[in-house]
């Protein structure tokens, strides 16, 4: 008995051994850097190439295609009794998008898409909301996830390259039936593949292995214009610096980014007040400073800030302590 507890004691050490270099394996794996972006885009832009090179999609299907039906994406290998199709390297067209790289230089990454019907209203934004439904494959052509009833999505919570094709396509017309049902006319399709750059990258998921490049079909039903802080201001409009990326437009640094805060500028008026005060429809820059007042938090140029001559008394109203129609925070005077 003495024996077998002490061959019972060494078997859980060993385990306990296993389970712990095991996991300290894990941790250095999950610790690792990402790979540098310029030698990852390359090698998958490589593989993207011979993949659109070697295989076809089902586009015989979307010929005469009714403007209110779809057809599901099938993607095969160019091989056999699929010899003589059209490669998709015949096919797609290419867009360009520039992605930061580790030392802040830019590296353009390519994205491939095929438009297989326009669609009839107008286009979203990059920063709009979505009624979609698509279907998102691997380069092995395996579906990690698939929506064929639409779904509503928020394009600045996208991966890049889905948030970066939609715009090429257009919303579709509803149709109101007798039975109070609605569907779809004219709506587009399309589908695009582009490199993990603008996917998960190094994220994988469970269904999608770290630095894999995606491929979607999409089609888009219809879309809504969004203003994600209500401010008044479209959010594509609170993009400053025109990249497409939400997060860095953040004018009083107060790590809540414009198109979600609703005082862009932190002067205590908020956006939708500061925005247009004269009612013109153009953006006040009362100063003429060549910021909007919006985004300035001195909007008459007075050398105080709005915030400190906007409520003095604290009664909710803006100050006119001259009585000429004209608050102190837009009066130099």
């Amino acid at each position: 008995m003495k024996n077998f507890f002490k061959i019972l004691f060494y078997n859980f050490f060993l385990i306990a051994l296993i389970y712990s270099c095991s996991s300290d394996s894990n941790n250095d794996d999950q610790a690792a850097p990402p790979n540098d972006i310029g030698p990852q885009y390359i090698a998958e832009n490589d593989s993207i190439i011979e993949f659109l090179k070697t295989h076809f999609y089902n586009y015989e299907d979307f010929e005469n295609l009714p403007s209110n039906q779809k057809v599901e994406l099938v993607i095969d290998t160019i091989d056999g009794d699929n010899s003589t199709k059209t490669p998709l390297y015949d096919q797609v067209s290419t867009m360009s998008i520039n992605i930061e790289d580790e030392n802040e230089n830019m590296v353009a990454h390519n994205l491939y898409y095929i438009i297989n019907r326009e669609g009839n209203g107008a286009n979203p934004t990059v920063a709009d909301s979505v009624f979609v439904s698509y279907k998102g494959m691997l380069l092995g052509k395996s579906t990690f996830d698939s929506r064929k009833n639409p779904i509503w999505l928020d394009q600045t919570s996208v991966v890049r390259g889905f948030q970066e094709f939609t715009p090429l396509l257009k919303r579709g017309d509803i149709i109101i039936n007798n039975d109070g049902t609605y569907s779809f006319d004219n709506f587009g399709i399309g589908m695009v593949i582009f490199p993990s750059g603008l996917g998960y990258y190094n994220n994988g998921t469970a269904t999608i292995p770290a630095y894999s490049p995606l491929i979607f079909q999409i089609s888009l039903h219809t879309l809504s214009i969004a203003d994600h802080d209500a401010d008044g201001i479209d959010s594509i409009n609170e993009d400053l610096n025109k990249d497409h990326l939400f997060n860095n437009d953040d004018t009083d640094s107060d790590n809540l980014p414009n198109y979600r805060d609703s005082d862009d500028d932190g002067d205590g008026v908020v956006t939708k007040d500061d925005y247009d005060y004269n009612g013109d429809g153009v953006a006040d820059d009362t100063d003429g400073d060549g910021t909007p007042n919006y985004l300035d938090n001195d909007d008459d140029g007075d050398g105080i800030l709005t915030i400190d001559e906007y409520d003095v008394d604290g009664d909710g109203v803006a100050d006119d302590t001259d009585g000429d129609g004209i608050p102190d925070y837009l009066d130099n005077d």
